[in-house]
């Protein structure tokens, strides 16, 4: 990971690529309000929750769905944390090795946490099921066999059932793409970041634009037709001329659904960001300038902009869903599966369960001993209250339809939508005259601006957020 070699050089883009004119992002509006916060996959944010939830609440949560609501749909997530090497802008909670062995150990561990869940679980169809990490293609083929039965074991899957799973273009095989398509997996998902070779060594991750169009050959060939790309923008010597080289070269492969994340620069987080130099990241007009450049470009190629920073093809079932209002946000992001419970196993894993999210052991240890003694590995999570419930759903219209219905709200929470809300319509007020949203009687809409910045108008009904600046120190930029 030190020098480039003649084959890591960057793939010449093809053509320059047409582009939508965007309503204006006014520089001064960006600057005052992308400040950080939480990306709501929960509310509250994680950052909220206590020790006051164990195993025993958990367990609880998923007895009463199991005898109260028998026919509410689930979904699975299983985290595989371990990774050949690291990334260093990377937040995810990981392990570096290379020994595949390891994994094996891991799954044992999995398999008694499943075991200790098997009594308490729902018979209801299981509509999504996703692997994350990590690297998931980590994995050999046939410890993903070995996983994937563990599951099909302990849970009945929907015959429609979307399996989505994130692998590394740079360790997944054709053995691989052959046994997930084996198993049902109809998702992947691969993270591309940037191709330009100076900001792959400035991160620690060399994955050429030449090596990755071949594994999307390789993932077509393989019958997977909805494939997914992440990008990031913020990274270290990043600059717009490079980052449009990556952006035409990831719309030759085109993908189905394409994600571009802000760089959280969070050493204070995690130590492993301390090796990039902070003199070589993007300032913030840059920054919005790469965010506006990736805006333009795929609205230009034909994507809808689903939501905050993702995007689909118009025929995808995400686009279509953002189209129709029935799109949702959980801990996989953007879905198409709302309503489920979600239940989670690995370390670090976050289940939701009948108005409970309940989270696992951060560390791989003390996740071993908790599961060899018989017991869940949950450590800590939240029960919803009745507001908590109330700002849930309104974060959720604001963050998937991009706006909230107030009759709708009094109607099925059997509030004064103006009275109870007083202090957040407030807070938007400034907001609305600076053109995030526009309000009136009936309605609260975000402005192209504000679906842009769609997370601080969320934070305004956000009433579990720190009061002080320093208090969102854990969380990534806005835009």
């Amino acid at each position: 990971m030190d020098k480039l070699t003649e084959m890591e050089k960057p793939l010449e883009s093809g053509h320059a690529r047409a582009r939508v004119e965007l309503p204006e992002l006014p520089l001064d509006v960006l600057k005052r309000y992308a400040g950080r916060g939480p990306r709501y996959t929960s509310y509250p944010p994680a950052t909220a929750w206590s020790d006051a939830v164990g195993p025993d609440e958990y367990r609880a949560a998923l007895e009463h769905a199991r005898d109260f609501a028998p026919n509410r749909p689930q979904s699975v997530y299983v985290h595989i944390p371990f990774c050949p090497s690291h990334c260093w802008f990377c937040a995810c909670n990981v392990l570096i090795t290379d020994r595949t062995d390891l994994a094996d150990v891991y799954l044992d561990h999995v398999e008694m946490e499943l075991n200790l869940l098997r009594p308490s679980l729902s018979k209801a169809p299981v509509a999504q099921l996703h692997w994350g990490g990590g690297s998931p293609s980590y994995l050999t083929p046939v410890q993903m066999q070995r996983l994937h039965g563990l599951l099909k074991s302990a849970f009945t899957f929907a015959p429609d059932a979307e399996q989505s799973i994130e692998v590394d273009p740079r360790i997944t095989s054709d053995e691989h793409l052959a046994m997930l398509a084996q198993l049902g997996f109809n998702r992947l998902s691969m993270g591309v970041q940037d191709f330009d070779p100076h900001v792959q060594l400035a991160i620690h991750r060399l994955q050429t634009a030449t090596q990755t169009a071949a594994f999307v050959k390789r993932c077509r060939a393989h019958g997977f037709q909805s494939l997914n790309v992440d990008l990031v923008y913020g990274l270290p010597k990043q600059d717009r001329e490079n980052f449009a080289r990556t952006l035409d070269q990831v719309c030759e492969m085109s993908p189905e659904r394409l994600a571009v994340y802000g760089y959280a620069h969070v050493p204070w987080v995690k130590p492993s960001q301390k090796k990039i130099d902070e003199a070589t990241l993007p300032g913030p007009d840059l920054r919005f300038d790469l965010f506006r450049d990736a805006l333009e470009v795929f609205l230009g190629e034909g994507y809808s902009y689903v939501g905050m920073d993702h995007f689909a093809k118009p025929d995808d079932e995400l686009a279509i869903a953002a189209r129709n209002g029935t799109l949702h946000r959980n801990f996989m992001g953007y879905t198409t599966r709302a309503g489920t419970d979600l239940v989670s196993l690995g370390m670090t894993a976050i289940s939701y369960v009948d108005g409970l999210y309940a989270q696992n052991q951060h560390k791989l240890n003390p996740y071993y001993r908790q599961v060899q003694s018989g017991q869940l590995p949950v450590t800590r999570g939240w029960r919803l209250t009745r507001d908590d419930e109330i700002r849930s759903a309104l974060i959720q219209d604001l963050m998937c339809r991009g706006g909230v219905q107030k009759r709708e709200f009094e109607k099925k929470f059997a509030i004064a939508f103006d009275s109870y809300f007083a202090d957040a319509l407030a807070t938007l007020a400034p907001l609305a005259k600076d053109g995030l949203c526009t309000l009136t009687a009936d309605r609260i809409e975000a402005t192209f601006v504000g679906r842009v910045l769609i997370r601080t108008l969320a934070m305004a009904f956000d009433a579990h957020l720190p009061k002080a600046n320093d208090g969102l120190a854990r969380f990534s930029a806005t835009v």
